[in-house]
């Protein structure tokens, strides 16, 4: 069985595109008959709602969440839920080998964190579910869980930006962030960044790419176009890669998927 890729999506400023990457991404990689475990950190919950739009009732996810796991509290295996998603739009929603561990809004609160670890058991369990890709939603400013993340799930870390200064301005800090997270997980390595919402005419998008250029190779150019195919996904709990495969939209997804699949198996060759 091949190695996990274990990925973290992580931008410490929010409305970047995190939850709709990852939401797409797990849909590609679904498709391609991966399995998929995704752990959402964000005490918002986005994630967890966007996945499991078709198979939970809101007050299930109160029980038996990420955090349980993290407190050692709740086995993984209690708190995952099964993703369904339906291959057309008045189809029965089916299992595609995407399961989700639930947010938890006591994520919140970092005194609630301390003393926390998950590395052994959670990659046991990765092991034990044949597990492929981790993909983890991480909250934009959250420095307990950022510790946690980086030192005990995540191998990789990938950024999706939005085409605006402030996205430039936080770089220089996540950096920061990744580099002292290496001091306890050495194998830690940045794929790189993405624009995640680009709109091709706008002046500022293309800007904002111009300028993102200047991070030399970490700079992945490919753009994820700001498309109503998108969202409509979403709020139907239906990857792109399920709604509209053919579609300009989920081809910027597969394409971001090689490119990940790419640099993270170039890492591992150089590590090998």
């Amino acid at each position: 069985m091949a190695e996990c890729n274990k990925v973290a999506f992580i931008n410490e400023k929010g409305g970047c595109g995190k939850t709709t990457s990852i939401f797409h991404v797990a849909g590609v990689l679904s498709a391609k008959g991966e399995k998929t475990l995704v752990i959402d950190l964000d005490k918002q919950r986005n994630t967890t709602d966007t996945f499991l739009l078709n198979n939970e009732e809101p007050e299930s996810l109160l029980e038996n969440t990420v955090f349980d796991f993290m407190k050692g509290t709740a086995k993984p295996e209690d708190v995952i839920r099964k993703s369904l998603f339906q291959t057309r739009g008045n189809a029965k929603p089916r299992y595609f080998n995407v399961d989700v561990m639930p947010a938890d809004l006591r994520l919140e609160f970092q005194e609630l964190l301390g003393g926390i670890d998950i590395k052994g058991p959670l990659d046991e369990f990765v092991r034990r579910g044949r597990y492929t890709w981790v993909l983890v939603d991480m909250p934009p400013s959250n420095r307990a869980l950022h510790d946690v993340c980086l030192s005990q799930i995540a191998d990789f870390v990938i950024v999706p930006f939005s085409s605006d200064f402030f996205s430039l301005k936080g770089y220089s800090g996540l950096i920061d962030t990744i580099t002292k997270a290496r001091a306890l997980n050495a194998g830690l390595n940045l794929i790189g960044v993405y624009l995640a919402r680009y709109t091709e005419n706008c002046a500022v998008d293309q800007y904002i790419r111009e300028q993102m250029k200047m991070f030399g190779q970490v700079f992945m150019d490919l753009c994820i176009p700001v498309r109503a195919d998108i969202r409509e996904a979403v709020m139907h709990g239906r990857p792109l890669s399920y709604y509209q495969p053919k579609s300009a939209s989920n081809k910027a997804f597969i394409q971001l998927v090689d490119m990940m699949e790419k640099r993270i198996g170039q890492f591992r060759r150089k590590q090998a």
